[in-house]
């Protein structure tokens, strides 16, 4: 997986949205699909939480931490699911859920899926959530709800630059092909 950190502003237009809409939140909707260890969950939980708060605070965003919300998708019926499945899911909770809260954010466009290969690459393959993981060892699977779209793998530490990117350029500045991902 090749990841290239471009030296801009790319959460501007996230703050621009959540400054003109006071009570909105951000962050990707987050589906968990593996049920085999609620402890390890919550590890991973807390590895995210870490990992994107650490790399707020390190590009001078640190306040817009307090502001995501991942909903997380968290029902037994979602086990194994397939991407197809979580699709589904997510249209549906856009459809009750975002409504007139779409600001036309990454957050009703796309979602994140772990499964237990996600969990492991995190907990298991990638560094510790206090150090950045340049080579996207620790990665989750990122799902566009439109299908002609996909999905793609996203190193945890590049994922809010994937949600500003996914948000403002596109989608096609994330998943260019063969499973690697660039921030153009």
């Amino acid at each position: 997986m090749l990841l290239v950190r471009l030296p801009c502003g790319d959460l501007d237009d996230v703050r621009r949205v959540l400054e003109e809409n006071l009570g909105s939140k951000w962050g990707w909707v987050v589906y968990r699909i593996t049920y085999g260890d609620d402890a390890e969950w919550e590890r991973f939980m807390n590895h995210l939480n870490t990992r994107v708060r650490l790399e707020l605070e390190a590009e001078g965003n640190g306040d817009l931490f307090s502001r995501i919300d991942w909903a997380v998708q968290d029902d037994l019926k979602l086990e194994d699911a397939s991407i197809r499945k979580v699709r589904e899911h997510l249209r549906r909770w856009v459809e009750q859920d975002g409504g007139e809260n779409d600001l036309g954010t990454a957050r009703f466009h796309a979602c994140v899926v772990v499964g237990q290969d996600e969990l492991e690459s995190v907990l298991e393959d990638g560094p510790p959530a206090e150090e950045v993981d340049v080579d996207g060892m620790g990665w989750v699977t990122v799902v566009s709800l439109n299908e002609e779209e996909g999905d793609t793998a996203v190193g945890l530490s590049y994922l809010t630059r994937a949600y500003a990117l996914s948000e403002c350029p596109g989608w096609h500045t994330i998943a260019v092909g063969d499973g690697d991902v660039y921030c153009r």
